[in-house]
């Protein structure tokens, strides 16, 4: 072979190389958008076969849900009823809260405090709702019920929408958190020197210029809160009842699908319609939530960066003028009656004592929902531990789930996790990482790369028992011949498809960071975009990387809902072994484990559901724990 041939051969080899590359990564990045569509495919094609049968006008106007009695109804108010019911209850506990943590640890907390608080409070958002609905059932309700509520009964919708709140709780907390950190410090000293207390520059400064996020963060939260499912499915009841009193058993349109799920529907027959057309509208509802949410927080951003702009730049000059022109009737009414020759003493010396208490009792309230989450923590592990500590031993570890409870334990739930962990993990990665880099690397200012990164965002936060419903349709139904059904594998598809969301954000956001000049330096070697790609953006990224893919990973490992979709089973007595009739075999996880031992009243049962409990929050906090060593190690050796 003479050099010509071999140069043409290295040329050829190099061209694939670039485009082969470019291509996959371009097609491994559009599978979002494949995800959206499929989702909207299978339920608009369900929606539209149900409403062949039943009426519109009854679908909305009856006053009964009895889908699967002879003589059906299906009324949604019903349903609507219980879903919204259980959503304001979570609402009206996590604005207050969530607010009034965020600007505990923007405006008062120290460093070191807010470092202490923030794992506390964005725990709650990382507890499985599984866990949640076992401690609104076995803890929330007697409390209640011997404080406050002698007849609550010991299903309600006042326990589960108290634990949806602390749930969704988080997510107010961390973006209003962010949206006042955002805001420049010089309108807070503007404030300071106008005479102002922290309150005042609080409710009449930060909160109004960070109120189109907050407006955001709730809407995001409503979204999850309607879409929530283990909690109100084991902690509200079953039983569908048109009512609003939050001391009643209902049912919500979740818990419901869960209901139907759990039992053997026949595939095309009416019920299996109807759980994808009540799926639909919730999905519906959700995406339409978020899409507003998304394009609330870019707004804010927006105008959050030409306020602060304003403030330091020549232009802002004007902006800032017009800012404090707009507090001129707060600084009217606050305005001390003479020029002092220290301002930062004096003004507060004459502020009005009705004044000073006010702001008292304001950062009081604020310390006592900044230290929720972790009390919170504390009085939960306390509860486990009391009730199923004793029942951890070698024999619960290493045994199959029984219906003699002493000989009863989690093995064959463990080695279920154990399989989705790595299978999901093995699908996920390339998935995610290459979407995230088609999005940051070759992606342009498109509308279709826009209907994509909306899409990703929508598909990040909608509720996970939609995935359970899709791969009912999609991996058990129709690709039956190749998963098997009801198997571990079809389990582990729906997984890979419901965290994938996560880590293409994560991803994104390491890759973004990794900073323009790594590529300038790249480009002035010589270095073709491929060869900056592989050698130095995703290297310098792979500690955020990593720190997604443990995320996401803690996500599926604490997943409930879309694996009961897709026919997870209640009990399972094999090892499943590797090999492919491995991945076609029955299988459980410890989540499911846990809900389906919740289902028995005896209380050595619910003293097995409290002991897997404890082992699962045990492995998510060593999975979360290894993901901030991680960002801590590769941060400490960056700097």
């Amino acid at each position: 072979m003479n050099n010509t041939e071999l140069n043409n051969q290295t040329n050829i080899w190099g061209i694939f190389k670039k485009y082969g590359l470019e291509g996959l990564i371009v097609f491994v990045g559009f599978v979002p958008i494949l995800i959206t569509f499929g989702i909207l495919f299978i339920f608009l094609t369900q929606t539209w076969a149900f409403f062949n049968v039943v009426s519109l006008v009854d679908f909305f106007t009856q006053r009964e849900w009895t889908p699967d009695f002879t003589d059906p109804q299906y009324g949604i108010i019903v349903l609507l009823s219980g879903t919204i019911l259980v959503t304001v209850i979570a609402l009206v506990v996590a604005i207050p809260l969530g607010i009034l943590a965020a600007i505990y640890l923007s405006e008062y907390a120290s460093t070191n405090v807010r470092r202490v608080l923030k794992i506390g409070l964005e725990s709650l958002g990382g507890i499985p709702g599984v866990v949640y609905g076992y401690f609104a059932l076995l803890f929330f309700t007697p409390l209640l019920k011997s404080w406050f509520f002698p007849d609550l009964g010991t299903f309600n919708a006042l326990s589960a929408g108290l634990c949806v709140g602390i749930l969704i709780t988080p997510i107010i907390s961390s973006l209003t958190e962010d949206a006042l950190a955002n805001v420049s410090d010089d309108l807070r000293n503007s404030g300071y020197a106008l005479g102002l207390t922290k309150f005042e520059i609080v409710s009449k400064i930060l909160l109004p210029l960070s109120f189109p996020t907050i407006l955001s963060s709730l809407t995001l939260a409503t979204s999850v809160a309607l879409g929530e499912t283990m909690i109100v499915t084991i902690a509200s009841g079953q039983r569908p009842s048109l009512t609003f009193n939050p001391l009643d058993q209902i049912e919500t349109i979740t818990s419901f699908i869960i209901r139907v799920s759990l039992g053997t529907v026949q595939f095309d027959s009416i019920l299996f319609k109807t759980i994808f057309t009540l799926g639909f509208i919730l999905f519906v509802v959700t995406f339409s939530l978020n899409s507003l949410s998304y394009w609330l927080q870019n707004r804010a951003e927006k105008r959050l960066f030409s306020i602060n702009q304003s403030v330091v730049g020549d232009q802002k000059v004007t902006r800032n003028d017009a800012i404090i022109e707009d507090l001129a009737p707060i600084v009217s009414k606050y305005q001390r009656p003479s020029p002092l020759p220290k301002p930062a003493v004096d003004l507060m010396a004459d502020i009005p004592p009705v004044r000073l208490w006010l702001n008292r009792l304001f950062g009081l309230l604020t310390l006592m929902a900044g230290v929720f989450g972790v009390v919170f923590i504390a009085v939960f592990l306390w509860d486990l531990g009391q009730m199923g500590l004793s029942r951890i031993n070698w024999t619960f570890l290493s045994s199959f789930a029984s219906r003699r409870a002493e000989e009863s334990g989690i093995l064959s739930a463990l080695v279920g996790s154990l399989w989705l962990f790595i299978l999901s993990l093995i699908m996920v990665i390339p998935l995610g990482v290459g979407s995230a880099v088609y999005l940051q690397e070759y992606g342009k200012n498109t509308k279709l790369d826009r209907f994509l990164k909306v899409s990703i965002a929508n598909l990040a936060a909608i509720p996970s028992i939609l995935y359970g419903l899709l791969g009912l349709e999609l991996f058990v139904r129709l690709l039956r011949p190749i998963t098997g059904g009801t198997t571990i594998l079809s389990g582990a598809l729906v997984l890979t498809v419901m965290i994938l969301p996560t880590l293409i954000i994560a991803s994104r956001t390491a890759i973004k960071s990794s900073g323009k000049k790594l590529r300038a330096s790249g480009y002035a070697l010589g270095m073709t975009k491929e060869q900056v790609l592989m050698r130095l953006i995703l290297p310098s990224a792979l500690p955020g990387i990593l720190t997604g893919v443990l995320l996401a990973q803690a996500r599926a490992l604490a997943e409930t809902a879309a694996l009961i979709g897709v026919g997870a089973a209640a009990s399972v007595r094999f090892l499943p072994p590797l090999s492919w009739e491995g991945l076609q075999s029955s299988y459980t996880t410890l989540p499911v484990q846990i809900f389906n031992w919740l289902k028995t009243p005896t209380e050595e049962v619910q003293q097995l559901a409290a002991a897997a409990t404890i082992i699962l929050v045990v492995i998510l906090i060593i999975i979360n724990l290894f993901s901030v060593l991680i960002r801590e190690f590769f941060s400490r050796n960056q700097d």
